[in-house]
């Protein structure tokens, strides 16, 4: 990333409660970490992981240290404090915000601080976030609960977060440096605009649903694993100062843009243009394609 972004490039990251993080993992990665697959539950996995996990085999990764390893740090290492405080460190001459994934609003509120950003650029809604057990989990709740495959006992978390010791102690450390951020900023200041939005752009007050009852197939999460994933339902009539924006497919389209068909026998080529803005009306993208029209 440095080899092709300017030398002032502001980067920044997100860290999650390793336990709640574990959760995610085992119920999105099961069938793809041996180390899951082989347990019968994250229950089962926690009370020896040893007996599941070979840092030898391929995507186990994702069963220890996952923010270590996604870091770029060692996650099979040994803990150790002095270990612990060398990871920390690199971590904060890397990155100039670290932002908390149980608190995203006010995470966000510092990240449009720091960019110096409108507020409504940092508006979102949850999107991809699997269905839970309604006992204060973290993240959206669902009717059903989570399937027993995910259950953990409060003994179980507690291995858990030792089982992931390096993740935990950088949890902690970045977890501390976000509140003094907030305090810094003032508990005060920390508006955000998604109830208005919500109110505008979204059904049912912006309940979660599951992805076979939102009609927009753009925006249907995608299903895997153990759990079923949620998404929200837009409201319908939206207008142009209100856009959901697919930012993927606007990079996808740029990136690989469709190959042009060649005319049909009697019609004609038409350049047509395809113009995205954002939400404070500039243009982000803009594409020309080619259009079949009949000659006639």
């Amino acid at each position: 990333v440095e080899k092709v972004m300017p030398a002032d490039t502001f980067y920044f990251s997100i860290l999650r409660d390793p336990v709640a993080l574990a959760e995610s993992s085992y119920a999105y990665y099961k069938n793809v970490a041996p180390a899951f697959r082989r347990a019968k539950g994250l229950g089962d996995f926690a009370d020896n992981p040893y007996k599941y996990y070979d840092p030898r085999l391929r995507n186990n990764h994702y069963a220890r240290n996952l923010m270590w390893f996604d870091f770029g740090l060692d996650h099979t290492s040994n803990f150790s404090l002095a270990l612990v405080k060398r990871g920390v460190a690199a971590v904060r001459r890397n990155f100039k915000l670290i932002l908390i994934s149980e608190y995203f609003d006010q995470s966000m509120v510092l990240l449009r601080h720091a960019l110096c950003w409108p507020l409504d650029a940092v508006v979102s809604f949850s999107l991809n976030a699997r269905q839970q057990m309604p006992s204060g989990r973290s993240g959206w709740v669902g009717k059903a609960a989570a399937p027993a495959p995910l259950a953990l006992t409060d003994k179980q978390r507690s291995k858990l977060r030792e089982w992931n010791a390096l993740d935990w102690h950088l949890y902690q450390a970045f977890n501390l440096t976000f509140w003094q951020e907030v305090e810094r900023f003032g508990r005060s200041r920390m508006e955000t605009k998604r109830e208005v939005l919500t109110r505008i752009c979204l059904r049912d007050g912006g309940r979660p649903v599951e992805a076979s009852r939102i009609r927009d197939k753009t925006i249907r999460p995608f299903q895997s694993g153990l759990v079923k994933i949620l998404g929200y339902e837009l409201q319908s009539g939206l207008d142009n100062a209100t856009p959901e924006i697919q930012y993927k497919d606007l990079l996808d389209l740029q990136q690989f843009p469709r190959a042009q068909q060649p005319p049909a026998a009697g019609g004609l080529p038409v350049r047509r243009e395809l113009v995205e803005k954002d939400w404070d009306g500039t243009i982000i993208f803009r594409n020309q394609s080619l259009e079949q029209v009949d000659s006639k």
